[in-house]
């Protein structure tokens, strides 16, 4: 894989088929009382905690709400704002798209 290199890189218009952003956050970054505003389920809050007790290796596991396979958030309509601002075609997506292998 080559390095990542700014100028003439390509638009990205969607987030079909990637999940790279997803694929690099080990959790669902919530801030402090965002998950009971969006009244997230106690069995979802518990494969998050479920993930930082296990203390894995963050950097190297997609985010427990992540569907791998299809590449989708399961959980699409109670994902943080963090989530939700995320920009598309942004430096950041283009760094997680370099980072795991996806064509930036």
């Amino acid at each position: 894989m080559t390095s990542m290199q700014s100028g003439n890189l390509p638009i990205i218009e969607s987030c079909d088929n990637c999940g790279a952003c997803c694929m690099r956050t080990p959790v669902p970054p919530f801030e402090p009382g965002e998950e009971a505003a969006k009244d997230v389920p106690d069995a979802l809050l518990q494969l998050i905690r479920a993930r930082i007790a296990a203390d894995e290796h963050f950097d190297l596991v997609a985010c427990v709400w992540f569907d791998e396979t299809l590449r989708v958030c399961r959980h699409y309509d109670l994902r943080p704002d963090a989530c939700r601002r995320f920009e598309v075609s942004s430096d950041p997506c283009r760094m997680s798209r370099w980072d795991v292998g996806i064509d930036v």
